[in-house]
């Protein structure tokens, strides 16, 4: 999957228009031996095939290379990482807590006003783009009523990542309220539950520990495999509440052409993405004592 991952980017940044060099230079003349000297630093003198196995060749000893800036790009990773790990979980944390509570809520209320109000909130927040949501909250929340911040400073607290992890998880959010409300109308008729209230155990008993436990497996696996797509959407939202982690340096990174740089956060994001999948397979033994007990 890693290898899989690096070398479709770096063929799409090889395919890529124009040239990062001249690029560089902007609107000046770029001197013979400096474009050459540059090309020869950064490989671009090298075909596409030999660029890629120099780059997993310094990978496997952490060397992604140096950025235009001259600074090494592990350098950029490790202090970006950190703050978009945090965004991450901090949008994972919201949409989870706030998505199973009000999917559980509608799907035991199912065809009432709480649950036709859920489906419609749900359907309009799947529906808008997600930048829009990050441009109208910054300006009602950040700007207008300065509830939170509107942007980022390099700090980046709690507080001012606060309003972006919302954006960020909105529409997972949806995700997982519909995804818990299927699961919970479905397990409320299977026969484990029919069972348990025959034997007369107490309603919130067998809600919490037949009904909610086992409508957890498919939400555990959409938000296992919804973490690596909250790191990929943070490019989008760290652009516009100007986050200083991987996604903004992403973004940079693409406009000026920058390969090493793309291709090593790219090669991270594929990294936690197999880590939490991992971690999701070994979730389902807890939930589900049939995996267990096999």
């Amino acid at each position: 999957m890693i290898l899989g991952a690096t070398l479709l980017i770096y063929a799409m940044v090889f395919l890529r228009p124009g040239d990062p060099i001249v690029a560089l230079f902007g609107d000046k003349p770029v001197p013979e031996g400096t474009y050459q000297a540059l090309r020869e630093q950064y490989n671009f003198d090298k075909p596409f095939l030999v660029q890629w196995l120099l780059f997993l060749k310094g990978a496997l000893t952490l060397d992604f290379g140096t950025a235009f800036s001259g600074q090494p790009v592990i350098d950029l990773v490790q202090r970006a990482f950190p703050v978009t790990i945090k965004l991450a979980l901090m949008a994972l944390v919201i949409e989870a807590v706030l998505g199973v509570a009000a999917g559980f809520y509608a799907g035991m209320r199912r065809g009432k006003l709480f649950d036709s109000t859920m489906l419609v909130v749900s359907l309009l927040v799947i529906a808008v783009p997600i930048f829009v949501f990050g441009f109208v909250l910054q300006l009602v929340v950040g700007i207008k009523l300065g509830a939170l911040p509107a942007l980022v400073s390099s700090q980046a607290t709690f507080r001012e990542l606060l309003l972006p992890a919302i954006v960020l998880g909105l529409v997972s959010f949806a995700y997982v309220l519909r995804l818990t409300r299927t699961s919970v109308i479905e397990n409320l008729t299977a026969d484990h539950v029919r069972t348990a209230r025959a034997k007369g155990l107490p309603d919130g008993q067998v809600n919490r520990r037949h009904v909610l436990r086992n409508s957890l497996i498919p939400v555990v696996t959409f938000l296992g495999a919804d973490l690596g797509g909250l790191m990929a959407g943070a490019v989008v939202t760290e652009g516009i509440f100007n986050v200083p982690g991987v996604g903004n340096l992403a973004f940079q990174a693409v406009r000026r052409g920058e390969t090493p740089t793309i291709v090593s956060v790219v090669t991270i994001m594929v990294l936690v993405y197999v880590l939490t999948s991992l971690v999701v397979d070994l979730l389902y033994a807890w939930l589900d004592p049939r995996i267990r007990y096999a």
